[in-house]
């Protein structure tokens, strides 16, 4: 017998699901999770989608080919944004995009994307002062936003358009639309449609200057993108390294800022975790370095864990192009295919204890094999890994172990919900610290950079 489809909870006629779904998306998957096990579908009127959660199944399926599994088909929302690159590009053009940027992400470049981040952590703490309250979710935002424009753009740029860059990118962010038609003639997609214009036009003569004069200490990763060429060898055209870039500084500003809001807050409601960080913390170099982001195991548990309790993914999208099998079930071509981070992540296959807050599942004593880390998606996987992984943790490690030598920290409100809005899962806005000056203060860092 041929295996059957995936079950679906009962919906409403003709709609299905999708009134639920639209409602409260998470709800709905954690509903159908436990009413019908690791692999169910739902309808979306007369769409259908299978959702795989059990993490060996999710394993399986985020490695297979984009010939069973496109990422096309569901990114067409990047087109609007940045136009048809990465994701959005077709399959052999993305292949040779990431090609392209993968030399600027490797290790040995760490070192000049580190003195952004120090630099920026920096001015930031700077501005603080002695005593206040601070928006994790939005003050976090705002320095992801400044390491990633000086790293990907130069020191140069930021300092003379960054203010500028922040308001229209903020803009265009707020343009991000996965449900509805890209033209609709909704205020905030007008204001995207104009940021973008405005971006491009920023940043076209700039790409044009890197081409004559391609230094990556002026132009940042700018300066490497301006070189690549397709396999074929064609080059890549200045409109489609602004595309890049942009989508970069999106992954870099939105994504990176939203894990970094979530570890603190984490961080700030486990106080015996948190004193074992700071005591890590002042134990290391005040200046980061490679192999001192490194030595910080603790911190990293923590970020790992905060990765697994709030996943800033809470979906990942694929369009079945080929049927395959999952779960001993049949997913015919033409459907969805969605991995859920947020209930992999507390599988009790793997994770003991799922809903506890645990960072040291992941030490070497505890999880000597690395499955427990090998089991998180919410970076995908396979050949769709994020390429920005390495960048996004050091600066997360720069941020916190800053931030935590400088000053004494608590949250405002006990348990800050996460925002309503869909797409990245972040604390909502305003998320409050409040901060005290740790005596003695630290020398500025920057002062020991050349």
């Amino acid at each position: 017998m041929p295996a059957p489809q995936p079950p679906a909870p009962a919906g409403l006629p003709l709609l299905g699901n999708g009134p639920s779904f639209i409602r409260d998306a998470m709800g709905t998957l954690w509903r159908a999770h436990d009413e019908l096990g690791p692999v169910f579908s739902l309808k979306l009127g007369p769409k259908r989608m299978v959702v795989i959660t059990g993490p060996a199944d999710a394993q399986g399926v985020v490695n297979l080919p984009e010939s069973t599994l496109s990422l096309r088909s569901v990114y067409r929302w990047v087109i609007p944004m940045f136009g048809e690159v990465l994701q959005a590009a077709p399959y052999e053009d993305y292949v040779d995009q990431r090609e392209m940027m993968l030399p600027a992400l490797r290790a040995k470049n760490l070192p000049n994307y580190l003195v952004s981040m120090v630099h920026e952590t920096d001015e930031w703490l700077a501005s603080l002062g002695d005593t206040g309250v601070f928006d994790a979710t939005r003050g976090l935002e705002r320095l992801s936003m400044s390491i990633a424009v000086r790293s990907f753009l130069g020191e140069d740029f930021l300092r003379r358009s960054g203010d500028y860059f922040w308001r229209q990118y903020v803009d265009l962010a707020e343009g991000m639309e996965i449900l509805l038609p890209p033209k609709l003639p909704l205020p905030r997609l007008i204001r995207r449609d104009r940021a973008r214009d405005r971006l491009f036009t920023l940043l076209l003569p700039k790409t044009a200057e890197a081409r004559i004069e391609p230094d990556p200490e002026r132009y940042g990763f700018l300066a490497h993108l301006v070189s690549g060429r397709y396999a074929d060898g064609t080059p890549v055209t200045d409109e489609e390294v602004v595309g890049l870039i942009l989508s970069l500084v999106f992954a870099a500003y939105e994504t990176t800022a939203a894990q970094l809001a979530w570890a603190l807050v984490l961080l700030l409601q486990h106080p015996d975790q948190l004193k074992q960080v700071v005591n890590e913390v002042d134990d290391a170099p005040a200046l980061p370095t490679p192999g001192s982001l490194h030595a910080l195991r603790r911190l990293q548990w923590n970020l790992r864990e905060a990765e697994r309790l709030r996943p800033i993914t809470t979906m990942l999208w694929r369009y079945t192009e080929k049927a395959y099998k999952v779960g001993g079930y049949s997913v015919p071509a033409g459907w969805f295919t969605v991995l859920c981070p947020p209930i992999t992540h507390r599988s009790p296959e793997v994770f003991d204890s799922p809903g506890e807050y645990d960072p040291d599942r992941f030490s070497p004593d505890r999880d000597p094999s690395g499955r427990a880390a090998a089991t998180l998606i919410n970076l995908g996987g396979g050949q769709h890994r994020c390429l920005g992984a390495r960048f996004a943790e050091s600066e997360m490690k720069v941020v916190l172990s800053m931030l935590l030598r400088s000053y004494s920290l608590s949250l405002v409100e006990a348990d800050p919900p996460p925002s309503k809005k869909m797409g990245i899962s972040r604390p909502a806005s305003p998320c409050l610290v409040a901060y005290q000056r740790r005596e003695p203060a630290d020398p500025r860092v920057t002062e020991w950079l050349p």
